[in-house]
Order: C-alpha cells, then sequence, then structure tokens
C-alpha cells in the first residue's frame, strides 16, 4: 500500500508517497522525480520492486503537492542539495538509502551524493546527465546543444504563460500525448495548475550553475564554459534509455573519471522516460545492483 505523507523541512512542507517494507535490515529507497512530473511517476516502478524495501518518492520543492520555496535562489542546486538532503535524513531513520534519481531528479541526486556521501550507500541514476560531463558536452558536441535549446523556452520571460495559453503543449510534446489519457496525466495537469507551482518548476531552469549556449556559439564563448569537478565516491548504476530526445548519449563518455565505481545499462527501445516504459527492467537491475 502506497501512502501519502507531508514533512516539514526547512520552514516548507515537502509531500512524498512511502510504501513501507517488509524487510527491516534492507536500505530504504528514495526517488527523485523530473521535470515536468511528480512523485506519482514511480507508480508502475514501485509496483515492481521487491515488497521488502520500503520506497520513499517526494514531490521535489515546489512541485504538485510540496511547497513552493519562499525565493527564486531557493532553487539553485546548492541550495536544493542542502534541502533533500535534510529530508533524507528526516525519512530514512539512520537506515542506509538508496538514492534514485530521474533528469531533474538525478541532476539533483548526482551532486547530493557528492557532498553527503555519509547519507547514501548507493546511487542510481535513469537519464539524468552528470554535471561534469554534461557541461563538457555542452562544450563539445552541437547534438547536445541542439537537443537542451528547449531550456531556453522555459527560462524566457513569458514562459509561464506560453506555456499556458498553448494548454500546456511543450510539456504534453515532451511527455507525450498517451500520458494523458492516464490517471497520472490527469494529475500532472492538476499539479501544473496550482498556484505558483509552474513558476516554481520553471525556476530549476531559471537557477541553473551552467545556461545552454545558443545555436551557433563562438569559440570564445565555448571556452568560457566552466566544467565542475564532481566526483562520486559511492557505488553507482546508471541505467539509460538510448532513444532520449533531451540528451546526446556522449555525456556519458569519460563518467568513469568523476564516479570510479560505475556500472551503466543501456534499454535500446526506451526514451528519456525508461522508468515510465520499462519498469519491469529497471526494477530488475535496480534489485540486482542493491542485493549485489
Amino acid at each position: 500500500m502506497i501512502n501519502s505523507r507531508f514533512i516539514d523541512v526547512q520552514g516548507s512542507k515537502i509531500h512524498y508517497l512511502e510504501r513501507l517494507g517488509e524487510g527491516r535490515n534492507l536500505p530504504l529507497i528514495v526517488l527523485f522525480h523530473g521535470f515536468p512530473e511528480n512523485a506519482y511517476a514511480w507508480e508502475a516502478l514501485v509496483q515492481k520492486l521487491p515488497t521488502d524495501f520500503r520506497v520513499v518518492a517526494p514531490d521535489l520543492p515546489g512541485y504538485h503537492l510540496s511547497s513552493p520555496l519562499p525565493s527564486p535562489e531557493d532553487y539553485q542546486v546548492p541550495n536544493l542539495i542542502a534541502r533533500m538532503g535534510a529530508f533524507i535524513a528526516a525519512v530514512a531513520n539512520d537506515k542506509p538509502v538508496v538514492l534514485v534519481g530521474h533528469d531533474w531528479g538525478g541532476a539533483i541526486a548526482w551532486p547530493l551524493a557528492a557532498f553527503m556521501p555519509q547519507l547514501f550507500s548507493k546511487l542510481i541514476i535513469l537519464n539524468a546527465a552528470h554535471p561534469s560531463t554534461f557541461t563538457q558536452a555542452l562544450i563539445t558536441s552541437s547534438l547536445q546543444r541542439e537537443k537542451s535549446q528547449y531550456i531556453h523556452t522555459l527560462v524566457s520571460d513569458n514562459a509561464e504563460s506560453v506555456l499556458r495559453t498553448s494548454d500546456f503543449s511543450l510539456f504534453k510534446n515532451m511527455l507525450g500525448s498517451d500520458v494523458f489519457d492516464t490517471s497520472y496525466g490527469k494529475r500532472l495537469l492538476q499539479g501544473w495548475e496550482m498556484p505558483n507551482r509552474l513558476d516554481a518548476m520553471l525556476n530549476y531552469y531559471r537557477q541553473m550553475p551552467q545556461q545552454v549556449p545558443l545555436d551557433n556559439p563562438t569559440k570564445e564563448q565555448l571556452a568560457n564554459i566552466k566544467i565542475p569537478n564532481i566526483r562520486i565516491d559511492v557505488p553507482t548504476l546508471v541505467l539509460w534509455g538510448r532513444q532520449d530526445d533531451a540528451f546526446d548519449e556522449c555525456i556519458l563518455e569519460g563518467l568513469e573519471n568523476y564516479v570510479p565505481q560505475l556500472n551503466v545499462y543501456y534499454h535500446d527501445d526506451a526514451t528519456h522516460w525508461v522508468h515510465r516504459e520499462q519498469p519491469e527492467w529497471v526494477a530488475e537491475k535496480v534489485a540486482r545492483f542493491i542485493f549485489g
């Protein structure tokens, strides 16, 4: 049974889904969703995970039922890391944690595991770029720059009005129209319409540490991009849908230089949304990685 709960973290409410596990000594699995989803994105995967595991899936701050944060600066990555680290510490009850992140959830999970490794036994990433290799790809890969151009729409001054007047067509195109025939799709639409939620979601992009260069950047512009050194010292599993519209697969090149304890598995047919499209495959890889 999956329960809906709330917890106060640094003065703001975080909503999360929780499935209590049957195994007393197993790690807690914490699932961070991506943009523009919410905690219910994980329902299909949770149903496939062994019932021994306790599973917690929060709405990221400002998404769906989690409170929007007081200021735009609260969505800067270091502040999100601090807040979500406090959330995990509060729900973990001193148990080891396996952190799973997809998309923006992965963008938070990577540095969170780097800077608060004491919280985690293992890290699992689903189609989410490591900050260092993503920044490198922005410099070297014209395809990655092309795939990231949608971000300019999201950070523009009129982004919120464009999304609303188009009935969220950008989001629907990202996720696939078939999603919106489901109860999850209806829940997504309800969340996007809630007061201040859309502004909060867009703040994640507005506060990105590295903005995406426009098409055809100059050599000087590319030379000014600084590559962060984010090292992960916990065992890490990366699961990757190869039909990803958001990421060029080159962002996985050199990943072992930052993540020495690394395992990578590819699904040839899955897209960016591998957690919903292939929950059985993901669950099997996750369980084997944890038990192994």
